[in-house]
């Protein structure tokens, strides 16, 4: 009994949670703390949830500001609480509708109205993947296209390169993770609104840097529900 009492003073506290409202920077997954032992991480983990990172110390630590609800319909992630208990609900998903080719996922927040939309367009040719698009109401339009699309071919054959051997890393085994698939989120006018970028591996996650402080949070909290990446 000694010793079971002893483990559990060992144990690290859980990571209290901040306000989803400030976030700028955050992640999706379960791990909970990062820690550098002799060279090597070691995760400690908690519920599935959108993550703020931060420093602590040599390692890191990722605070919940969402949570993501039991699995719905299809597997699908379409609901996301404040709290850990289910009890206050932040905002949800419907069901997609098709509407000239695209999918179309309306966001609703607590009290059922809509909030905005997230749209998932098909793409053009085989040789490139699908497109997404945020409608916020009173806001341009945001679109998240591939990060070198405007690239020269130089850098498109780099970044190919780049992805091929992230593939081969991801498919060793060996624990390593590389970038995936990176977006750009732009409105109609051209103004930069936030970045994504998913990652593979053992650490499989999606994270998402925001600029512009009028986005609202839960239409970004909304793409990441989708799982543009595996999940994680």
């Amino acid at each position: 009994m000694a010793f079971g009492r002893r483990k559990q003073k060992e144990q690290a506290p859980p990571v209290p949670g901040v306000d989803w409202r400030g976030v700028w920077r955050f992640t999706v997954g379960m791990i909970e703390r990062e820690i550098l032992v002799k060279s090597r991480k070691q995760f400690t983990r908690g519920p599935r949830a959108i993550r703020v990172p931060s420093r602590e110390g040599a390692g890191r630590v990722f605070a919940p500001c969402a949570y993501f609800g039991p699995k719905g319909v299809d597997d699908l992630d379409s609901v996301i609480y404040e709290d850990a208990e289910f009890q206050r609900l932040l905002c949800a998903l419907d069901q997609p509708i098709e509407r000239n080719g695209e999918d179309v996922y309306y966001v609703r927040d607590a009290r059922s109205e809509v909030i905005g939309v997230v749209r998932r367009i098909p793409p053009a040719n085989r040789l490139v993947r699908h497109t997404w698009r945020i409608d916020q109401p009173g806001r341009p339009v945001i679109a998240g296209c591939n990060k070198w699309a405007k690239k020269d071919a130089k850098e498109i054959a780099e970044v190919a390169l780049e992805s091929t051997v992230g593939f081969l890393l991801r498919s060793s085994g060996d624990g390593s993770y590389s970038r995936d698939r990176e977006l750009e989120w732009r409105s109609e006018g051209g103004e930069f609104v936030m970045e994504s970028c998913g990652f593979g591996g053992h650490d499989m996650r999606l994270e998402i840097e925001i600029e512009a402080r009028w986005l609202d949070r839960r239409l970004a909290f909304a793409y990441a529900m989708l799982r543009d990446v595996p999940p994680v």
